[in-house]
């Protein structure tokens, strides 16, 4: 057996490799089996770096050890399974997420470290300056409408929405979240996970939230035109909505949403902020956040209902904003990343 890429000992045991990438600050950790060989990788501060590289028998130990970990079906290999271990890290609890799926050599499997702490944090600590912090509390402020955060994968939005969350979880509020998975539980407020597999859709559950007299509502993500108009129909009736989608800046939100189906002025009408975020590694470890915050002005809902065709070059000469690139060019001139960063991160925004 080859030995560790890194310094690391008793690969044998999860709970060793568990507490590593804990104490590395990863966010995930990869189980990958090959023909012969077993690769074991941690995400860190966005890229992957191997924790080991070794015999391909070690594979059955360390899944079974996971399976059992997890409460997963050990004798269940040709169908992905979704689980959850508590794992207790010092005077906390730490949530993993586990994901496995067959692959042509073995399961492989993905475990998501969440770390209480590291998803509730102030604006400030997010990344935000001082403009566009008034600029998001204003919008959570407003008793209805929709708000959207937008970037790709892992570029941070859920951290953005829990935090926005905890910021306006009160004994006044009922405040209620739909989510696939739920990340991280958060005392005081109802979150409900969607579970495909008994239809209970983004859909489904809110519809029925909205039978329950709430007063905010989160959506993990707004993936079809039917959770759509949901939520839109949910913020004109007196609800502040917060959700996510897959976009790459701020103006693309409302094309897809357009896409989608729904109209551009009813669209208009109903959302009061538009957030696009990426992550960027800081100098002195970690990662902070870059953002572009888009309030939809009388001016910026003038300029969108006459243009089909949306730009930053035009939207300037109606609102003034800090693009992404714009973000994170600041974060250079405060000497915490690198212009190597912004070019991996924002090299084409």
């Amino acid at each position: 057996m080859n030995k560790d890429v890194l310094p690391f000992v008793h690969v044998e045991h999860i709970s060793d490799i568990i507490l590593y990438a804990y104490e590395q600050h990863a966010s995930d950790i990869h189980f990958e089996p090959g023909d012969a060989r077993y690769h074991i990788r941690m995400r860190v501060h966005g890229l992957l770096q191997s924790i080991f590289i070794g015999s391909a028998h070690i594979c059955a130990r360390l899944t079974t050890q996971i399976k059992v970990m997890a409460q997963l079906d050990i004798a269940e290999q040709r169908l992905p399974q979704d689980g959850r271990i508590a794992f207790t890290v010092a005077t906390h609890q730490l949530d993993i997420r586990v994901s496995t799926c067959p692959t042509l050599y073995g399961e492989k499997i993905v475990l998501r470290l969440l770390d209480p702490k590291t998803h509730i944090r102030n604006f400030y600590e997010l990344g935000l300056d001082e403009v566009q912090s008034n600029i998001f509390s204003q919008a959570l402020a407003k008793p209805h409408g929709l708000i959207l955060v937008t970037g790709p994968t892992g570029s941070g939005k859920t951290t953005t929405l829990y935090s926005a969350l905890n910021s306006l979880n009160q004994n006044t509020h009922n405040i209620a979240t739909v989510e696939d998975p739920v990340e991280i539980t958060l005392p005081g407020i109802n979150q409900v996970p969607v579970q495909a597999h008994i239809h209970l859709t983004f859909a489904r559950i809110l519809r029925s939230l909205l039978r329950q007299d709430p007063d905010i509502i989160m959506i993990g993500e707004i993936r079809d035109k039917e959770t759509a108009e949901i939520a839109i129909a949910a913020a004109q009736t007196g609800h502040l909505v917060l959700s996510t989608l897959h976009t790459a800046n701020a103006l693309e939100a409302i094309n897809r949403l357009v896409h989608m189906g729904i109209a551009r002025y009813e669209l208009l009408s109903t959302v009061h902020l538009i957030i696009a975020q990426r992550l960027l590694r800081l100098k002195a470890g970690g990662r902070i956040g870059i953002y572009e915050c888009l309030p939809i002005t009388s001016a910026v809902k003038k300029y969108m209902l006459s243009h089909q065709d949306l730009s930053y070059q035009e939207l300037q000469n109606h609102e003034t904003i800090m693009t992404l690139r714009q973000a994170a060019l600041q974060k250079v001139s405060e000497n915490l990343v690198c212009s190597a960063e912004v070019s991996r991160v924002v090299a084409h925004e």
